[in-house]
């Protein structure tokens, strides 16, 4: 069975630099940048991968992102919040212990392990990325050159130490 990796995504949001000055912005260019950046993470993972954000004002929305099966965008309802759609899929899960929950939300946190899942920090998801980058890179090193070029990924985005 496939790990399930939850972003909380406005969390994720103001938590990475780059995003939070592009948030301020523009939200909805910040949102599908983010979740661009995550993109790996489910193509060369192989995980599910859910990105939950707070509503537009309306009722909850769920879509694929970019057609991809595995990777589902969230929109949560005007009422309930991402944090509880969060909390609702963890008290739904019938294996939690394969979900990880990905915020700096210390309520979320622990509500990921009080339902048995665990939790990382948003910057410990960029490391993740960064090795499946790197995993992508050296497949590709070791593999045939192919007539169409493919487009490598990069973590440019800077954390703070």
């Amino acid at each position: 069975m496939q790990e399930h990796l939850i972003v909380d995504g406005n969390n994720a949001l103001h938590a990475i630099p780059e995003f939070a000055r592009e948030l301020k912005l523009d939200r909805t260019r910040a949102r599908e940048s983010l979740l661009h950046f995550l993109e790996p993470l489910q193509v060369m993972g192989g995980c599910l991968l859910s990105v939950v954000f707070d509503g537009k004002g309306g009722p909850q929305s769920v879509s694929k992102h970019r057609g991809i099966e595995d990777y589902t965008v969230i929109y949560s309802s005007s009422v309930e919040g991402a944090d509880g759609v969060i909390e609702r899929m963890l008290m739904g899960a019938t294996q939690p212990e394969r979900i990880v929950v990905v915020t700096n939300d210390g309520l979320i946190r622990n509500c990921a392990y009080a339902h048995g899942s665990t939790a990382m920090r948003v910057e410990e998801v960029a490391k993740r990325l960064d090795y499946a980058i790197e995993s992508s890179k050296s497949i590709r090193k070791d593999s045939k050159p192919s007539a169409r070029p493919f487009d490598s990924f990069e973590n440019k985005i800077p954390f703070p130490d």
